[in-house]
């Protein structure tokens, strides 16, 4: 059957149109507007309906059933057996259907069964729908939403558009069947009274209220409520952290969501501890028309505290305690980015600390995030302001930035500050630059040139320091100079510009030639050097270099029943005039370079400008690749470089021995470190990877390796091996050897531990452990976890902490502790 929009004209014509039989069928489609309508105006243009993908109009219905009968009387039409409904994308299924002709009230009974368009399922013993099929009272209610929640009652009434009242009601977006398909209790569910949702103000409210888990009873409110599951987002409680620890004790965190408006939210997260003052974490974001930004603070007004002691030695567990002076404390992170127009675009970051500790004494995560056009590295906080103009073949940038260091260090000197902790020396503010203006240009042109991609580069920095700093920031000439105790750092500023020509060939026999020819100018400006011979200097310095080269790649495959063999013999070939590198200009921008499979075919292997290659060299390598089938490969790469003289100035000296220099680059003699890089994956779900650089003797310089495996769906576990022995001062300050392991094992269904460490094998120690008991399903993840942090500040004392915590994360209502 279709029901008109006019409902005067269409009861009539839904009674002429009744079939009925055993097995009857009705189906009407009407489209032309009713006679009961008013006519349009003669002339105008009338818009003709086109009916859905089911054949039906917005307005029409189809009734299908085993029996289909009329009472004219009583203006009922009464469906039975096998019924089945579909109007405006809803499907009603049920064993017996009423429909009253008057009212276009319909009631349905026996399994009745309403699927809306949107794909959740509505289920009833009774149901009565108004004339748009949607419920209005309902008995035995069950209903399925999106996200797998389940919702049951004992009655249902649609009071408003807006507003749904569930009587003896159950909420649950767990599973309520087992992998058999026999009844379970959920994970977790709340049972209550009367349950209203309040699609308007998007939130669910509860009267006398019990959180079950496993069935068991855990929590109990006269009023309860939470964010409609269907909204996107609503104020209310987030989920809470809860752990110990020994500096803090007992601390618990309740974060609440303010969603102040739609573009617009706040989360104000108190931590609690027992045995020092409350941290108020707040956490704002706001989404403007052309970008956004988020912002988070937090605050307290408390001495310091903490496991530290100004003793040597790592292992030592020392007793919490406080000290200083109670004081304002807090910190700021924070970030936007916001349109000018297609082209343009400026943005923020902020990231400031009272003190270097206070995110380790008070467990504050996501510190050392991404924020902002620059990034920086290891506990360090950098502050920025920028403009980008990007377009498909043109880049600009312009920052200004301030770092903060967070790093502790050793044992004191130049450079140092124990401002914050008893016996932890932490690096020097001061001796980091404020940089600014940082400007990075790069042009292209459309059009080939001499057949290939021809580039334009232009990079401008000035930085300026306010206390001094030695190696590895000035040449070994200057750095030995011993400053006046007020010497000043030492300010630079440089200007380049590049051209960049490269052109791609590649013969019919499959041999490919990349010509390239690169050219560069700097011009540096050097103030308040230290005096070498001569009071302290001021220098203008200018440079050029170019570069011709080519490489040349030769890739051969050989294929077997099963499987390929690739064979990729690679070289390069570049010629400079000698490097030029001036022992005035202070290396600000390349002090480590990443000799690997990729860095060693780079014409200049530097990441910044101050450092540079000159001269004659040849890149060698050679990659083998074997492949056995879609899920098995694996390869092996061997390359080294040569170069026609030595490059003394790449050279560094050796903390703690005066007059000797050492090669932290690997590039500097005539032979360069072999660097050598693998890839495994034995079989799907399962890969390792390493990589080394290894010096003529084949001692190991770098390397690291990794391996990670999936098992069953949720199993999983990585190891991971790092170690550097590329500095051979007798302090052995900046060489480290560690194994990582991590991962998460299911030993009895849903039931399984959690892992996570970092093992010092120079110190053989610990530095942090975690290891936890793990549930997980398909609603919730709960993690109880030990872990326990003994990170060396220095050599000069040890922050040894242990604490228990708690991660939890429910579906549909957030999570906590990630």
């Amino acid at each position: 059957m279709q029901r008109r929009p006019d409902e005067a004209s269409a009861k009539p014509f839904l009674r002429g149109r009744l079939f009925a039989g055993a097995a009857a069928l009705a189906l009407l489609a009407i489209s032309a507007p009713a006679l009961a309508q008013t006519a349009p105006a003669q002339g105008a243009r009338q818009t003709v309906e086109q009916p859905g993908p089911d054949g039906l109009t917005s307005d029409g219905l189809y009734l299908e059933a085993d029996s289909i009968t009329e009472d004219r009387e009583a203006h009922v039409i009464t469906a039975t057996g096998l019924v089945q409904g579909r109007y405006q994308g809803r499907l009603l299924r049920a064993d017996r259907v009423d429909y009253q002709t008057e009212t276009g009230l319909l009631s349905a009974s026996g399994n009745a069964e309403l699927i809306n368009p949107d794909g959740t399922l509505q289920y009833a013993d009774t149901i009565e729908l108004d004339d748009e099929l949607r419920a209005g009272v309902a008995t035995g209610f069950a209903t399925l939403l999106q996200d797998n929640i389940r919702i049951a009652s004992a009655t249902a009434v649609r009071r408003s558009e807006t507003v749904n009242e569930l009587n003896n009601a159950i909420f649950t977006p767990c599973d309520i069947c087992n992998s058999e398909g026999e009844p379970s209790e959920p994970t977790w569910s709340i049972q209550a009274e009367t349950v209203v949702q309040d699609q308007e103000n998007a939130v669910v409210f509860y009267r006398n209220a019990v959180i079950r888990v496993a069935g068991v009873p855990v929590f109990y409110s006269p009023v309860f409520w939470h964010p409609d599951p269907t909204a996107e987002r609503q104020s209310g409680f987030l989920i809470p952290t809860i752990t110990t620890s020994d500096g803090r004790g007992f601390s618990y965190e309740q974060p609440y969501l303010w969603v102040i408006s739609p573009h617009q939210d706040l989360i104000i997260s108190p931590q609690v501890n027992a045995s020092v003052n409350p941290f108020l974490n707040l956490d704002w974001r706001r989404r403007f028309y052309s970008g956004q930004a988020n912002i988070r603070a937090g605050y307290t007004h408390e001495r310091l505290f903490g496991n530290i002691d100004t003793l040597p030695g790592p292992g030592a567990d020392f007793e919490n305690e406080r000290y200083g002076e109670a004081e304002s404390r807090g910190y700021v992170l924070g970030e936007g980015e916001f349109n000018i127009n297609r082209d343009w675009r400026w943005g923020f970051s902020v990231e400031r600390v009272s003190d270097k500790s206070l995110f380790d004494r008070y467990d504050i995560e996501d510190v050392y995030e991404d924020r902002g056009l620059y990034l920086t590295d290891y506990r360090r906080l950098i502050s920025q302001a920028y403009v980008v103009r990007q377009t498909q073949r043109s880049f600009f940038s312009l920052a200004v930035l301030s770092f903060q260091s967070l790093r502790p260090i050793g044992f004191g000197g130049f450079g140092f500050s124990t401002r914050d902790a008893r016996g932890v020396v932490y690096e020097d503010d001061g001796t980091l630059p404020l940089v600014g203006p940082m400007i990075e240009a790069r042009w292209e042109p459309e059009d080939p040139v001499l057949g290939g991609r021809l580039r334009f580069r232009g990079s401008a920095v000035a930085l300026f320091r306010q206390d001094y700093v030695g190696s590895p920031v000035l040449s070994p000439l200057y750095a030995a100079a011993p400053p006046p105790a007020d010497m000043s750092g030492v300010d630079s500023t440089r200007a380049t510009v590049e051209i960049d020509w490269r052109r791609s060939i590649t013969t019919s026999g499959g041999l490919r030639f990349e010509p390239f020819l690169t050219g560069r100018a700097d011009v540096y400006s050097v103030s308040d050097l230290p005096a070498v011979g001569s009071p302290s200097e001021n220098d203008a310095l200018s440079r050029f270099n170019a570069t011709l080269g080519v490489d040349v790649r030769y890739p051969l495959i050989r294929r077997f029943e099963g499987g390929s063999v690739t064979l990729e013999p690679m070289a390069q070939l570049a010629v400079s005039p000698d490097a030029d590198i001036d022992p005035r200009i202070p290396n600000e921008d390349s002090q480590v370079l990443e000799l690997d499979e990729t860095s060693l075919f780079q014409e200049n292997k530097f990441p910044g400008y101050d450092l540079y290659e000159g001269g004659a060299r040849l890149s060698l390598g050679v990659r083998t690749t074997v492949e056995m089938g879609p899920t098995r490969r694996g390869s092996l790469f061997v390359g080294r470089m040569f170069r026609a003289e030595d490059e003394p100035d790449y050279l560094r000296p050796i903390a703690g021995s005066p007059g000797q220099l050492y090669d932290p680059t690997g590039i500097s003699e005539t032979s360069s470190d072999w660097v050598v890089a693998a890839t495994l994956q034995p079989f799907a779900n399962a890969s390792g990877w390493a990589r080394a650089r290894l010096d003529d003797d084949l001692s190991v310089r770098t390397a690291e390796v990794g391996f990670g495996a999936r098992f069953r769906e949720n199993d999983r576990v990585s190891l991971r091996y790092i170690v550097d022995n590329t500095d051979p001062s007798p302090l052995g300050s900046r060489n480290y050897e560690t194994v990582q392991v991590s991962g998460q094992v299911f030993l009895v269904g849903d039931w399984g531990v959690s892992f996570r460490a970092m093992r010092d094998l120079d110190e053989n120690l610990w530095r942090r452990s975690e290891v936890g008991l793990l549930y997980e399903d398909e609603c919730l993840r709960f993690e109880l976890l030990y872990e326990r942090d003994e990170t060396v500040f220095g050599q000069t004392g040890l922050r040894s902490s242990e604490g228990v915590f708690v991660r939890l994360n429910l579906a549909t209502l957030g999570g906590s502790g990630y």
